[in-house]
């Protein structure tokens, strides 16, 4: 589901969000999903144990990968919107996804002295 739920979102950002001279930047290619992926498979399994934990990254990733690169709310709200309309595809609704005000996921509090991540 994952996987179909991605491409639709590449589809519809390539499709929708061309790139303008004002937005030449807005140049979407298969590495974005590549990138939104390999953030999806670093996450541990000890904190991702949910449904609606993996939803909650999946929609971090591609805010990640592909919101940063927005440059006006317009577009910022069009690319929510999209992700929001693949959360009844997981059987879940908005208020079980965006239980609270940003959605962060890091290693980033953990410190130099845990395990290395090793990707098999």
């Amino acid at each position: 589901m994952l996987i179909e739920t991605n491409l639709y979102i590449f589809g519809a950002i390539k499709n929708e969000l061309r790139p303008l001279p004002n937005k030449s930047f807005y140049t979407f290619n298969l590495r974005d999903i590549s990138k939104a992926f390999q953030g999806i498979c670093s996450a541990s399994p000890k904190y991702c144990k949910a449904k609606t934990d993996v939803v909650r990254l999946w929609y971090h990733e591609n805010l990640r990968v592909f919101h940063d690169r927005l440059i006006n709310d317009e577009d910022r709200d069009y690319l929510k919107s999209l992700l929001k309309s693949q959360f009844e595809k997981f059987d879940l609704t908005d208020e079980q996804i965006l239980n609270s005000e940003r959605i962060i996921f890091g290693d980033f509090m953990q410190g130099r002295d845990v395990e290395p991540k090793f990707y098999v």
